[in-house]
């Protein structure tokens, strides 16, 4: 029996597109800025999609931690590799010891100190409505070819 290459090349090509059959991610970011000036650091941003058969499929959330500057990257199969396309409803979770290392204010968070860079330990700094999964404070869309940048502002 002969086999045509035409007929080799279709089946590898049909073999590569059903890869894992979870959704591509694309590139995804942001900052979070609390206060108007202070980078929530160590505070986690969960995407929680709006459409529960995608978060099937990818097995989860898109998840990334604020920065020292403010900034995140989100992570969906692998560290910092963005989130599929779609609707999510946003949250930002930020837990610590505000007081830790001296810090009365909680507003400087310049320590090295885990407790007082929001550890997902200890008690919500935020207020509720931003952590709140069941009623996310802001909706946004991931899309590819979009910048995919997100500004949060938790006052």
């Amino acid at each position: 029996m002969k086999v045509s290459s035409a007929a080799i090349l279709l089946t590898a090509l049909f073999m590569m597109g059903c890869g894992s059959g979870k959704p591509e991610t694309v590139p995804a970011s942001g900052k979070v800025v609390f206060n108007k000036s202070t980078a929530p650091v160590g505070a986690l941003v969960v995407f929680h999609p709006t459409d529960p058969n995608l978060e099937k499929k990818i097995g989860g959330k898109p998840f990334g931690r604020v920065q020292e500057d403010g900034s995140f990257k989100l992570s969906t199969y692998g560290e910092d590799d963005g989130a599929p396309e779609g609707e999510y409803g946003v949250t930002v979770d930020w837990r610590g010891n505000p007081k830790a290392n001296g810090n009365k204010k909680g507003i400087s968070l310049t320590t090295g100190d885990e407790e007082s860079r929001g550890s997902s330990a200890g008690p919500p700094r935020l207020k509720p409505q931003f952590s709140n999964p069941q009623q996310p404070f802001m909706k946004v869309t991931v899309k590819k070819g979009d910048v995919n940048e997100f500004t949060f502002d938790v006052n």
